[in-house]
């Protein structure tokens, strides 16, 4: 059966479909690493992130189920090589233990569209992309075994091979071959860079571009090599099966000069809450978290492999519209109450970073604020039973008053956002009270 695709959007704990892409390698998944980076994750308000996901071992469970009981949905990114046949035997316990710790999502290879990614002999010979899906194929098939879902490598915009075409043959070989079972749980992964163009360069894909052909954009048009190529992609799934699949934009951003470009970050946050997005878009990593300073991704990443904004962070974060508070939270996280271990499903609130403050919102100063954590109810039928956990952990203040809220530091919500209006919630950011939303029990 079809993927359910629906998304619901929070402006308050950042649009639903807002992830980042962790670090570019996979050494960084200890209880250290999510001491460090779970707070910064939190107070950027992502919902999803993508974690490269090495073939020979897997990222501790840990880590994962820290991820996951912060309300963030990892994406695990194989990069696997296309010089050898890939043993789905050895893939196989892999996704059973990554599907059973809660992932959903597996992107299988990167960028298969590149000569680069090919040995030289694979590249010359004919038939390339069904001699690729003689390689996807086996590793979709145990991912979909597994219960997750295989997410189609996103391809290089343009690239050698031209990425829509490569797609629609992959799409249109998949359909001939009979392999239902694949397609029914598959993703599209793509690579939205906006590079310096607009973010509405190729929107309407080619039905509104129809002079736009594989390897041809004419002067007076324009094609998918931008931020909307899931318009491009869209049209091509429905040209090639009749039907649109799922679409995880596994990396976007804009690149100026090799760095992160701040403006466009903030346009791409923005345009994830708006109502022209296709609703199968289901996820958009902006690119980059974090790098280690020798990696060549360090230019584009927001921090250092240590945690410290690099230079260029502090605009590129303001994309997120933090209040000081917030703002402070990242660049000096608290991290006493992350622990090594997992953290408990419903022992800590969810961040919600203050989209609606204005610059001048004032900040939450400790000494000028009587009540240290408000647990706010949404009224008196509300049962304290459905907290019990996290009343016991964090002994916060509780009651009914607002105004009693507007002078806590912290103010956690009960019952979920739906309980309160969104003038209530900005009237406490705007406030200087730091606002969470109690998680789930």
């Amino acid at each position: 059966m079809m993927l359910e695709t629906k998304v619901q959007e929070n402006s308050f704990n950042g649009p639903a479909r807002l992830g980042v892409h962790y670090f570019p390698d996979t050494a960084h998944y200890h209880a250290a690493d999510l001491q460090t980076w779970l707070p910064r994750l939190q107070g950027l308000g992502v919902r999803w992130a993508v974690l490269p996901a090495p073939a020979d071992r897997a990222i501790p469970e840990d880590f994962i189920a820290g991820l996951l009981a912060a309300g963030i949905e990892p994406i695990l990114h194989f990069k696997l090589t296309l010089d050898t046949a890939v043993q789905a035997e050895s893939l196989q316990p892999l996704f059973e233990a990554y599907a059973k710790w809660g992932v959903r999502y597996v992107v299988l290879f990167d960028k298969p569209n590149l000569r680069s990614q090919w040995p030289q002999a694979g590249w010359t010979q004919r038939g390339l992309v069904p001699r690729f899906l003689e390689l996807f194929v086996p590793a979709a098939r145990a991912a979909a075994a597994a219960g997750l879902s295989p997410v189609f490598p996103p391809l290089e915009p343009g690239g050698d091979y031209w990425d829509t075409a490569f797609l629609r043959g992959a799409l249109e070989e998949l359909d001939a071959r009979g392999e239902d079972a694949v397609l029914d749980s598959l993703t599209l992964g793509a690579y939205a860079w906006a590079g310096d163009k607009s973010l509405n360069w190729g929107e309407g894909g080619p039905e509104r571009w129809p002079a736009t052909l594989p390897y041809s954009t004419p002067e007076n048009s324009q094609d998918q090599r931008g931020f909307r190529i899931f318009d491009w992609y869209n049209a091509v799934s429905a040209a090639a099966i009749g039907r649109s699949l799922p679409i995880i934009l596994v990396a976007a951003g804009g690149q100026l000069a090799g760095e992160s470009d701040p403006a466009t970050m903030q346009a791409i946050i923005a345009a994830l809450g708006a109502v022209d997005m296709p609703a199968n878009v289901i996820a958009a990593n902006l690119w980059l978290l974090a790098a280690e300073a020798d990696s060549v991704e360090a230019k584009q990443a927001w921090f250092n492999g240590q945690g410290d904004p690099n230079p260029a962070a502090t605009e590129l974060l303001r994309a997120f519209t933090f209040t000081e508070v917030a703002a402070h939270s990242i660049s000096e996280p608290v991290t006493e109450d992350i622990q090594s271990e997992p953290v408990p499903a419903g022992s800590r609130a969810h961040s919600l970073p203050a989209e609606a403050a204005p610059k001048s919102a004032p900040a939450a100063a400790a000494g000028s604020r009587p009540i240290r954590h408000y647990l706010l109810l949404p009224g008196a039928d509300w049962s304290l039973t459905q907290a019990s956990e996290f009343i016991s952990g964090q002994q916060p203040t509780i009651g009914y008053s607002v105004e009693e809220a507007r002078h806590a530091q912290r103010v956690t919500l009960a019952g979920g956002l739906q309980s309160f209006s969104d003038e209530l919630i900005r009237d406490l950011i705007q406030a200087g009270c730091q606002v969470e939303l109690l998680p789930a029990a």
